[in-house]
């Protein structure tokens, strides 16, 4: 997996936000299947991964904090 992003948020300096640019997701197979069989497997593992269709489809995120056990306002 490779993500590409500006770090500039990181390092406190003016630019674009924090969030990724792009993830790319390399996925080497060596099987003696057929191409069809594990070009099906793979698109069924891509419907059901669920970060993969957070990414495509972005959900709310939400930050609990707890210092002590106890609700850490932000």
């Amino acid at each position: 997996m490779r993500g590409r992003f500006s770090p500039a948020d990181k390092l406190g300096l003016e630019g674009p936000g924090g969030a990724f640019e792009e993830v790319a997701v390399v996925l080497e197979i060596r099987s003696a299947a057929p191409a069809e069989r594990v070009g099906a497997l793979v698109a069924h593992a891509e419907r059901g991964c669920h970060s993969s269709q957070s990414l495509r489809a972005p959900v709310p995120v939400r930050l609990l904090a707890r210092l002590n056990g106890n609700d850490l306002q932000p």
